[in-house]
């Protein structure tokens, strides 16, 4: 029996989500304090419950729903390995509400604009260049098991 085909996936519609976030990131990054807090624990919800479940997020849902079919931005399908991507989206999220929730408890704002800004930064690398830092780690544990 043949192998399942590969599955492909809209490279646009991942790209958009997180441009989205590095844009909410820099309005709780103005916003800051506990407004801030607020935005970046929303923004992890986004991420963290987006992954499991499709319509919570938010970002996703505008671009297929509203840009997509007005032909304001167009589908980048292709074959991609989203394993660890998922992993890296569940971490990012993760930290993204921990940061959120030492700007509410306030007396934190800058571990938590430093690890904020970690997570912005890979997300950057991700929608600029396609680079998951994740997924480079991964690759280079793997190399190494192989080799040994």
């Amino acid at each position: 029996m043949a192998g399942a085909a590969p599955e492909q996936f809209d490279l646009t519609a991942r790209r958009f989500h997180q441009w989205g976030v590095i844009l909410l990131t820099a309005i709780a990054f103005v916003l800051d304090g506990t407004n801030g807090g607020a935005l970046m624990i929303a923004i992890g919800l986004i991420m963290v419950v987006g992954r499991f479940r499709d319509e919570a997020d938010l970002i996703r849902s505008f671009y297929q729903n509203v840009l997509r079919p007005r032909g304001v931005l167009r589908a980048d399908w292709a074959v991609e390995d989203r394993a660890t991507r998922r992993v890296a989206r569940v971490l990012g999220g993760a930290a993204q509400i921990a940061g959120g929730a030492l700007l509410l408890v306030g007396g934190y704002g800058a571990i938590a604009w430093g690890l904020i800004g970690l997570i912005t930064a890979m997300i950057a690398l991700d929608a600029l260049f396609s680079f998951c830092a994740l997924c480079f780690v991964v690759h280079q544990f793997q190399r190494q098991a192989a080799s040994a």
